[in-house]
């Protein structure tokens, strides 16, 4: 694990290799509400590129000081800073969930270091039940136990389910409410269509927060898309099916 200053404040990450080489393409990994780096080790240790492959944790999550923010710009400002004060020159960002909104945040403003996008439980836009929202203020137990429930598919495997459970039991209510807050106020609906980026699209067909239909919304509307569904996988794609999902994610920056 490494640690970058930026802004006053230690933001974690880990790379592979550790020697990487800035001017090749590394894929940044931006993880969704309540997570962290580590929610993409299958990825940081199971994909095979000639570039390198980075997992950075959200201020206030993982290893990253706090706060969190409240709002997708704020986030997505924190991952431009990093990715520039790293010297990263070829990126392909991938993000889940509320990663996936600060990827396509960033893509609309056309960085010139974003090579291509990866999207996993996305969306153009990004409601959040008022009922989830309050109940992390008035009853964080339950609610928070609902939200690692609905992040998986039913027949994800239980030390998955178990992990998940325990996670977010030990989060911070706050800073899930302010993730969630950000994701509810998140609405690209008519700015997707500017997209010009290369995105690789990955839904879990028995995703219960993004439903597959937010993803083909996305796949319509990004001219440059492919819309890869992963069978028995819910929200969290690239925990649940990580070969399925690497292999996607492999086949995709091939063509870039």
């Amino acid at each position: 694990m490494s640690e970058l200053l930026l802004d006053g404040r230690l933001i974690g990450y880990e790379v592979r290799p550790a020697d990487f080489d800035p001017d090749k393409t590394v894929l940044v990994f931006v993880h969704g509400t309540g997570g962290n780096k580590e929610d993409w080790q299958s990825q940081i240790d199971g994909i095979k590129i000639s570039g390198s492959l980075l997992a950075l944790d959200l201020p206030g999550h993982g290893s990253s000081e706090p706060p969190g923010e409240t709002s997708i710009s704020a986030y997505a400002g924190w991952v431009e800073r990093f990715v520039e004060v790293m010297g990263l020159k070829r990126v392909v960002l991938v993000g889940c969930s509320l990663g996936s909104a600060i990827a396509l945040w960033i893509s609309i403003r056309r960085r010139n270091w974003l090579l291509a996008l990866g999207l996993v439980g996305s969306g153009a836009r990004l409601r959040v039940h008022p009922f989830i929202l309050e109940g992390l203020i008035n009853d964080p137990t339950q609610s928070l136990s609902k939200l690692a429930k609905d992040c998986l598919s039913s027949s994800s495997p239980d030390h998955l389910k178990i992990l998940m459970t325990e996670k977010y039991l030990k989060s911070d209510p706050l800073i899930i409410h302010g993730d969630l807050s950000a994701c509810d106020r998140f609405d690209i609906m008519n700015q997707v269509h500017e997209i010009e980026a290369p995105t690789l699209i990955v839904v879990g067909e028995n995703d219960a927060l993004t439903p597959v239909k937010y993803s083909q919304y996305l796949n319509e509307h990004i001219k440059s898309s492919k819309l890869v569904r992963i069978p028995e996988a819910g929200h969290l794609a690239m925990m649940e099916k990580p070969e399925e999902f690497n292999h996607a994610v492999q086949s995709f920056v091939k063509t870039l």
